[in-house]
């Protein structure tokens, strides 16, 4: 079944001298893995590394065969021309990171045109606008209510449980925020689900509020595995 696609380039891994595997999130089908022959020797090589390089928003036509298999590519392009994502030095380190993260999201995730359609929205602002120090912290709050996890503001307490997603006031049994970083957490929370975009934190503030969604994603999907890239993101802006 021949299926026509917009997608994220998520990650590509060599597979042999010549060759390599794709990993992308595509509207129309989900987590979706190609297989690209010559991708790093053959005549066509500098084209098919132009057009699937990792943050590259694509059309994609290829032949579906299922979530788990490996998919064979008929044509791709790219639907959008970054002008400063992959030369500005922070939208760059965001745009990896960001990457990372979604790759370890949505490694099971099914075809969800909303939540496709948000990630490329928000990849493309970040290409065309200024660059904000929070936007990460923006688009990780809004992909965890994409995703149907989000922490329930409507609770009180000094403490965050992790697990069950709720403030409290005595310690849970299971992983939980203390009180500052639950304090900072509800804050920024509070402030994206208001849509307010003045949000003020100093560095070390936005290094414990980013610690603490990569705790949560950790809790609330399946073998998510922190980034590497995070330490190194947090050294570069500390």
């Amino acid at each position: 079944m021949l299926i026509r696609s917009e997608a994220l380039v998520l990650a590509v891994i060599s597979y042999n001298d010549s060759d390599a595997i794709v990993k992308t999130y595509t509207a129309e089908t989900g987590f979706a893995a190609f297989y690209i022959k010559g991708f790093f020797k053959g005549k066509k090589a500098r084209q098919k590394k132009a057009i699937f390089q990792p943050n590259a928003l694509i059309e994609i036509q290829f032949a579906y065969k299922n979530k788990d298999g490996l998919s064979y590519v008929k044509e791709a392009g790219l639907i959008y021309h970054y002008k400063h994502l992959n030369y500005d030095f922070d939208k760059l380190n965001v745009s990896t990171f960001l990457r990372e993260v979604l790759l370890e999201s949505l490694k099971n995730e099914q075809a969800d045109t909303d939540l496709f359609q948000f990630i490329k929205q928000k990849f493309i602002a970040l290409d065309q606008q200024k660059f904000e120090a929070n936007f990460h912290l923006f688009f990780l709050v809004e992909l965890m209510q994409k995703l149907g996890f989000s922490p329930d503001l409507g609770t009180k307490g000094r403490f965050f449980d992790l697990m069950n997603g709720q403030f409290i006031d005595n310690l849970p049994l299971g992983p939980y925020l203390n009180e500052e970083e639950a304090a900072l957490f509800k804050y920024v929370l509070g402030m994206v689900f208001a849509s307010k975009q003045d949000m003020k934190l100093a560095q070390g503030q936005r290094k414990t509020v980013l610690d603490s969604l990569m705790k949560y994603y950790a809790q609330h999907i399946a073998q998510f595995k922190i980034p590497k890239s995070l330490a190194v993101f947090n050294q570069l802006y500390e």
